[in-house]
């Protein structure tokens, strides 16, 4: 393969290692050299992407920047430096992700030799945050902490992390993204099933622990629920399972069209058996067979919300909801005093844009959980505001149709106080576009961003309804389907309130509202 056989982000990538980017951001930062614009697609390497928007105007001062969370815990010395950061330096504007990190918003270059030296000061970095290559491991947020967990990742974890930053110059330039997650979680928190590569704990029936591995998971345009690679994983296999899978993703992946450059398109091109046949090969030794899939967790009930007992003697974990995963600056900071106050371990983030405390005395537990509930993140949520994601929207993103953060908190506010009485576990997801990085082709409830026609045939903001998404393992996991309806967005919170309304007088005919959702005709129903 030639140079001119390669997209053009890969022509770039190939002129130059992509990590070197950090030297131009220096020189802007510094010395007042302009970063080259070729150069501005390299900064995702740190975690950064421009603020555009959907009418592709561009603040050039102002991007938004990713925090790399390994384990997806957050020590008190670390949550400090983040929330010094999201008050100081980005306009009070902090994101948590469906991948448990931490983004914030209005970073100007001209601040990064400081926030880089507060990010060292306290083991933090950006670097890989993002990129062509391994991102964030998705994890379970209380490995090491909860006492029904199957297996403790928490080493696993860092441990293959670590091997990919120390050899990043080999895995800093993949075709596309490589996402992996590794979880002993009793609840399966991970969502393994739309993962490149997912390591899930389960106990065989001589007692042991073993991992089964799936492989070419992913949403967007190009979703696809995970198979099973039918083999189990030894604990002391798992990392260079990753790092094998990781070589054969590198050097197959599809560099000529971006669109087919995930691991799943590999996957479909070579089939199962040539992809566990090269992974044996590149490991040398055979993976023991697997049958079965363990039992899974359904993805609603994936939380750990409320005050729990930990492995720990005399402490306890305390799970909280956001609103759409934005925390603004001041609550982030208010947080932070609390968490010092009662002199706990950390925060954890989770796969679904919420937090947990770690680490607090049991006799704490319920003053620390009702300080935290007064700044509005409860511990007892509701099921609106329980599993309501949203991505960053037209706001920042250039992809993005609608409005999402800020739109998905008034929608929250108004189903609560209009069905305060709505108890079952539901998922909502709100996408500005059919990228879904909120994840709605896997909710009970997914809105995509697009243009509709209101009832004076003015063009506004809307959204495409899809229903009836869930994870499930890899044998039960459906992506939602289309109904055929649009809604505004003005409209938006009462088309919500009207299937529960419709639910709830044929709720006779089917035994849950998640039920319902998969059956019922909207055109029929609600038009």
């Amino acid at each position: 393969m030639t140079n001119k056989d390669l997209s053009p982000l890969e022509q770039l990538k190939a002129s130059r290692n992509p990590l070197h980017v950090i030297e131009d951001i220096y020189k802007e930062a510094e010395e007042g050299i302009a970063l080259s614009e070729e150069y501005i697609g390299l900064l995702k390497w740190y975690g950064m992407y421009p603020h555009i928007n959907s009418e592709k105007t561009e603040d050039k001062k102002y991007f938004m920047k990713r925090i790399k969370i390994i384990d997806a815990k957050i020590n008190l010395a670390q949550l400090e430096v983040l929330s010094k950061i999201g008050k100081e330096y980005a306009k009070g504007l902090v994101d948590f992700t469906t991948r448990q990190n931490v983004q914030f918003h209005y970073i100007e270059i001209k601040d990064l030799p400081t926030i880089f030296k507060l990010l060292e000061s306290v083991g933090l970095t950006s670097r890989m945050a993002s990129g062509d290559g391994p991102r964030p491991i998705v994890t379970s947020p209380i490995a090491g902490i909860d006492p029904n967990e199957i297996y403790d990742t928490t080493n696993l974890v860092k441990e293959v992390d670590a091997y990919f930053d120390k050899n990043d110059d080999r895995f800093c330039n993949f075709s596309r993204k490589y996402k992996l997650s590794i979880s002993g979680c009793a609840k399966h928190t991970a969502s393994h099933e739309i993962q490149d590569l997912g390591f899930t704990a389960f106990i065989d029936k001589n007692n042991e622990v073993l991992f089964d591995l799936t492989i070419a998971g992913g949403l967007s345009k190009s979703k696809q629920i995970a198979t099973r690679a039918n083999k189990y994983v030894k604990p002391e296999q798992v990392r260079d399972v990753a790092v094998a899978c990781a070589e054969i993703f590198r050097d197959n992946g599809n560099r000529q069209n971006r669109n087919k450059a995930r691991v799943r398109h590999l996957f479909n091109e070579w089939g199962l058996e040539k992809f566990i046949d090269e992974l044996e090969s590149k490991l040398g030794y055979k993976l023991q067979d697997g049958f079965d899939e363990p039992e899974i967790t359904s993805s609603e009930k994936r939380n750990h919300f409320g005050i729990h007992k930990a492995k720990q003697e005399n402490e306890s974990f305390i799970g909280f909801a956001t609103n759409s995963g934005r925390v603004a600056g001041e609550d982030f900071e208010n947080i932070s005093a609390i968490c010092n106050k009662y002199s706990v371990k950390g925060i954890a983030l989770t796969a679904t844009q919420n937090f947990i405390v770690y680490g607090v005395k049991n006799d704490d537990a319920q003053a620390l959980a009702d300080e935290i509930n007064a700044l509005g993140y409860p511990y007892n949520p509701t099921p609106f505001r329980a599993r309501l994601q949203a991505c960053t929207g037209k706001q920042f993103c250039k992809f993005g149709i609608t409005e999402t953060k800020e739109f998905a908190k008034g929608v929250v506010s108004q189903l609560e106080k209009n069905y305060p009485d709505f108890k079952e576990n539901i998922t909502i997801a709100i996408s500005g576009c059919g990228n879904a990085c909120s994840h709605p082709q896997i909710s009970d409830i997914g809105f995509i961003g697009t243009k509709v026609r209101d009832k004076n045939k003015n063009r506004v903001e809307g959204y495409e309804v899809i229903l009836g998404g869930q994870l499930y393992g890899v044998k039960e996991s459906k992506f939602a389907h289309k109904t055929g309806v649009k809604v505004t967005a003005k409209e938006l919170p009462s088309f919500i309130g009207r299937l529960i309304e419709s639910y709830n007088e044929n709720n006779l005919e089917q035994s849950s509202f998640k039920n319902y959702l998969k059956v019922v005709d909207l055109k029929e129903k609600l038009e």
